[in-house]
């Protein structure tokens, strides 16, 4: 993706909470078009775009692709660990990658979060100040641990033993 297409995404695009409201029952006079007029710049016109292609990661099956939205995916993925972890999990989850940045996104990952958790669990979803480099950042601080090579099964141990070596590293 160029520098361009992730600025027209970054401001024009946007999520919102009401999504079938402002899809249904918005006037199309009342759509924002955007695009600045310069001498020799092409104008890209977007009304329910805006709001639409970014609605694709939480309703894939809009597209005729069978998965998971984000949401969907979190609730998944924590609610196949072991129980006594999942309220921690469900109380840390932080958004990472340039989609996050769309203005609502962290807002709709919450709500829905939310309405599909049990409701004696904690939620909380976190946009960290610069989500593109989060978490590589992350890694960084990991790797630069004293006990980097106990957290790691290298590329050579894990074909000369398989995955018995993670089951012995990590104890799963």
């Amino acid at each position: 993706v160029g520098s361009s297409d992730k600025n027209v995404r970054h401001t024009t695009c946007f999520l919102d909470l009401n999504f079938f409201i402002l899809f249904f029952f918005k006037p199309r006079e009342e759509m924002v078009l955007s695009g600045k007029y310069k001498s020799g710049e092409q104008i890209l016109r977007l009304a329910n775009e805006r709001f639409a292609v970014p609605e694709i990661l939480f309703n894939p099956s809009d597209i005729g692709i069978q998965e998971m939205g984000i949401p969907e995916a979190i609730v998944y993925s924590i609610q196949n660990l072991p129980e006594e972890m999942q309220p921690h999990f469900f109380k840390n989850i932080v958004l990472t990658g340039g989609n996050s940045l769309f203005p609502g996104f962290r807002d709709r990952v919450y709500s829905e979060v939310r309405c599909l958790t049990p409701t004696d669990y904690d939620v909380s979803v976190v946009l960290p100040e610069n989500p593109i480099t989060y978490a590589w950042e992350g890694g960084k601080l990991i790797s630069e641990n004293d006990d980097f090579e106990d957290m790691v099964v290298t590329r050579e141990d894990y074909e000369e033993n398989g995955h018995s070596v993670c089951e012995e590293k990590f104890d799963i």
